[in-house]
């Protein structure tokens, strides 16, 4: 019986979607993506890819997915740790 109302619980737990979580008019901030969701990944990916973002796409550099396009055009040119960003996201 215990084992049962857990497994409910838990199945009920699982069904809430963060819209739901959330009533209108709340304040509290949305529930963040994980990295590998957002388009700009890690604080250290930021970092490791900054410095070429700054020096290859300074131009798009507000433009996420034109960054990352410009890192695809120019990834000869890309820094090894900037490189390696890429290649954890399979980009």
């Amino acid at each position: 019986m215990v084992r049962s109302l857990v497994l409910l619980a838990i199945l009920m737990a699982s069904s809430i979607t963060p819209s739901q979580a959330q009533l209108p008019g709340s304040t509290n901030p949305p529930i963040p993506l994980p990295p590998f969701l957002t388009p700009r990944g890690t604080p250290e990916d930021q970092r490791n890819c900054r410095p070429d973002a700054v020096r290859l796409c300074k131009d798009v550099i507000d433009n996420d997915d034109a960054t990352l396009r410009c890192f695809q055009a120019r990834r000869r040119d890309l820094s090894p740790p900037c490189l390696a960003v890429l290649e954890k996201y399979g980009r």
